[in-house]
């Protein structure tokens, strides 16, 4: 985002020597724009505990990047086991947000990949700037795919503006750039649609009040900031359009926890019949937990209820004063969870995707967990569960014709030939799109890469005719084979 005329990221490595990292202290916001270094690992632990930094995809690009700095730190032989060390710290300076761990294992991944120490912290810097990278990439996906839904209220709206409300902070300062609930919001504004966001204050640190408001003036969007109370009234004298909100933790189920209070918001919504999107990358989905009920809901101190801060006017001082009456207990629940059932869709870097199981895992097939009637399994177990017998069109990849657009989805296969297979999907493809493709047939699986050369419509599908043009001798083989295999389970089904 601009600040000031200026492009920003939440966090980004020293340019020079990339011996430290820089993020901006949140905390200091909006009276104060400061720019905070972190050297070690243990800067990283109190930037996330402490508030320094906030928000699902900031969590998690700070603690790769805090991973990175305990390996430039390690001696060059005892990389791993500085690592390691670093990594149960992390995990622990907050619950909730799943990006955390998720970042913390990415980078453990990556240096065990190699094996001396020199290369490791290589590996660790490489992957930290992946992590912050792919943050911000999939935040602008998110809002590619967002503003469909904002363009269509507008459309029938004739033009009025969108009135969106959000919750707590889901925006550039939550993420690496761009943010997940505000990014259809800049996307909508950069399409010349008019809109108009209610910001709730979202206590106890009012991160709507300080950061999404500021945020919003900064990018000129229309907002008006309210009480963490008032949503539900703004939807029963309908002045709200749609909600998106963002996600600390979501289930591959659908279950989402986020900011307290998102539930009432969902609740309200769902009694007014409007719209109620989270907006979300794929690094913040649990494949592992089937209820929001199981998700660590973090507990934070009460003094964050009883006390608050802000500028004294008269000395330009950043002044904390109590709100509340001397020995007043106070409980302080962080986040809550919104069940799947009042959601009408989650909108992620692949899509807008409905919240459900069934859904969720069609449009993410090639997680590194498939979780099948309860039950966990590795790719590789995976593999050895594909019935004898069968053909199977794992999963597809599309990519446009400028590099840029990805769709990932489940596919049916209807007819196999030696060279190539017609398929039915869900979106629509063009001539000239790439198509990266898995199949599998008994323990075989081969990844093969083809062009669309011609699609047509049957029954109101799209069903794409894929000439593969880089099939190695092997592949052929192994296509010969699933063709044969199709044919014959074509033959003995009729």
């Amino acid at each position: 985002m601009n600040i000031n005329g200026y492009h920003f990221r939440t966090i980004w490595p020293d340019p020079e020597d990339n011996k430290s990292v820089y993020i901006i202290d949140q905390r200091q916001l909006p009276h104060q724009f400061v720019i905070e270094s972190l050297t070690n690992v243990n800067d990283a632990i109190t930037a996330i505990k402490d508030m320094h930094v906030r928000g699902a995809g900031l969590i998690g690009a700070t603690a790769g990047f805090g991973m990175y700095l305990a390996a430039i730190k390690a001696p060059d032989h005892d990389v791993d086991k500085e690592l390691e060390a670093a990594a149960i710290r992390l995990n622990k300076s907050r619950p909730t947000a799943k990006n955390l761990s998720w970042a913390v294992e990415r980078v453990l991944d990556a240096t065990k990949k190699v094996s001396k120490g020199v290369e490791k912290k290589k590996a660790a810097y490489a992957t930290a700037c992946e992590i912050a990278d792919e943050d911000a990439a999939f935040c602008k996906q998110i809002g590619l795919h967002g503003l469909e839904l904002i363009a269509a209220i507008s459309k029938k709206k004739k033009g009025e503006p969108v009135n969106i409300l959000t919750h707590c902070n889901a925006g550039w300062l939550a993420f690496v750039d761009y943010g997940s609930a505000t990014a259809p919001i800049y996307a909508a504004r950069d399409a010349g649609i008019a809109v108009h966001v209610w910001v709730d204050e979202t206590r106890p640190w009012n991160q709507g009040a300080k950061l999404t408001a500021w945020e919003l003036q900064q990018e000129d969007i229309a907002n008006t900031l309210i009480t963490d109370n008032t949503g539900g009234h703004l939807m029963q004298q309908g002045l709200v359009d749609i909600v998106i909100v963002g996600s600390d933790r979501t289930t591959h189920t659908g279950d989402v926890a986020n900011k307290i209070g998102t539930y009432l918001k969902a609740l309200a919504a769902h009694d007014n019949n409007i719209p109620f999107y989270v907006a979300l990358p794929s690094s913040t989905f649990d494949w592992e937990l089937e209820h929001g009920a199981q998700i660590s809901i973090e507990q934070r101190s009460g003094d964050e209820i009883t006390w608050i801060s802000g500028m004294d006017d008269t000395t330009g001082k950043i002044t904390t004063v109590r709100l509340v009456a001397t020995g007043t207990k106070a409980v302080n629940y962080s986040f809550d969870v919104t069940p799947a059932r009042l959601i009408s869709g989650l909108i992620t870097e692949r899509g807008i995707v409905q919240a459900n199981k069934e859904a969720i895992h069609a449009l993410f097939p090639d997680k590194k967990t498939q979780v099948r009637h309860g039950i966990i399994m590795t790719p590789t177990e995976h593999r050895h569960s594909i019935r004898k017998n069968s053909l199977h069109l794992l999963d597809y990849l599309i990519i446009d014709q400028n590099g840029l657009q990805t769709i990932y989805s489940m596919g049916r296969t209807l007819d196999v030939s030696e060279n190539g297979l017609k398929l039915e999907t869900t979106k629509k493809i063009s001539k000239g799109d790439t198509l990266l493709i898995t199949v599998g047939l008994e323990d075989d699986l081969v990844d093969l890469r083809g062009e669309v050369v011609h699609t047509e419509i049957l029954d109101g599908f799209h069903i794409t005719g894929i000439e593969f043009i880089d099939i190695s001798a092997d592949g052929r083989r192994i296509f010969k084979k699933y063709a044969e295999a199709f044919r014959s389970l074509q033959t003995n089904n009729s």
